[in-house]
């Protein structure tokens, strides 16, 4: 797979965009506006684990929290600096829940990404500095 190198130059957007995961974080779906925003075509991310999104400037820490907890939560929200395939990133609000059959049983992940606010980001920045702090 691709391992973009990260460059200092932030992508915007305007819609929202949407992946499923499997239990396991391994992509299911994606929309046509991920695909847009993250530089992938669909047929390279489909199975490939979530975590191709990171960018580097995101504690590794952090990560690993944030992705570990969904498991054990139905639903919840963050924000995160992602990175596209050509190195660009993109700040987004990701609300994440769960995704469920038809005998209720937990399949895998709802994940959506809307455009964040500047104070959002400047918040998340500083989270980021703490972990880095140590």
């Amino acid at each position: 797979m691709h391992h973009p190198i990260p460059l200092d130059v932030r992508y915007s957007f305007d819609d929202n965009l949407i992946y499923e995961t499997d239990l396991s974080g391994l992509i299911t779906y994606a929309n046509q506006n991920f695909c847009k925003v993250t530089g992938y075509k669909r047929e390279e991310i489909l199975g490939k684990n979530h975590a191709i999104f990171k960018h580097p400037d995101v504690p590794d820490e952090l990560y690993n929290n944030l992705w570990s907890t969904k498991k054990s939560l139905k639903q919840w929200f963050s924000v995160l600096k992602n990175m596209r395939r050509d190195g660009m990133y993109f700040w987004s609000d990701i609300h994440c829940t769960v995704k469920y059959n038809e005998n209720n049983e937990e399949i895998g992940f709802l994940i959506v990404h809307k455009p964040t606010s500047d104070l959002n980001i400047e918040e998340e920045k500083e989270r980021y500095a703490q972990y880095n702090i140590k």
